[in-house]
């Protein structure tokens, strides 16, 4: 009786502790295209057209014009206050071969890669204007999840999977 009771015992802890760890979430990736999924929004009054893009879970990347500079955004509502800057690029920067990685956690997003040109190692406000000299990664958290703000050079070596590794760290609060 008493093998029988220490058995018990042992399942019950044995199986609180299973249900006590933490499962790690499944990492995955969903790509945008921006030269197939955006649609434009015809400028009125000598405004430029902005472009909004289809994304993942309610999310969308916006981007349009200003002057010589092109902003990018990731958008979660109409209001502009609810958009997550991404970066300014040159007026010439072809998006037509850019492709936005969103970060999955069990299915959900929680974090945007992109891949933009860099111009110019001053760190003036108007650093994308000039001669390219790199790229590098951009690595933003969406909505519960701004602490992830990274960047990655674009010459590391496996830059998309050191990226990755990047957002999925800091979701695990690594």
């Amino acid at each position: 009786m008493k093998n029988l009771i220490t058995s018990i015992i042992f399942c019950f802890l044995l199986i609180g502790n299973i249900f006590a760890q933490k499962a790690e979430p499944k990492f995955s990736s969903v790509y945008t295209d921006l030269n197939k999924s955006c649609k434009t929004i015809r400028g009125g009054d000598g405004q430029d057209d902005a472009f909004d893009c289809r994304g993942i879970g309610g999310y969308r990347i916006y981007n349009w014009s200003a002057a010589a500079a092109q902003f990018f955004a990731v958008k979660t509502s109409k209001k502009d206050e609810d958009m997550i800057q991404l970066a300014t690029q040159d007026f010439n920067y072809n998006m037509n071969k850019v492709k936005i990685e969103w970060r999955l956690a069990n299915g959900k997003p929680f974090a945007v890669i992109m891949r933009f040109d860099k111009y110019s190692d001053t760190k003036d406000e108007f650093a994308y204007f000039g001669k390219k000299n790199g790229e590098e990664l951009i690595i933003k958290g969406l909505k519960g999840f701004e602490k992830i703000d990274f960047t990655v050079d674009g010459k590391t070596p496996n830059a998309n999977a050191e990226a990755r590794k990047l957002a999925d760290n800091a979701f695990l609060g690594k």
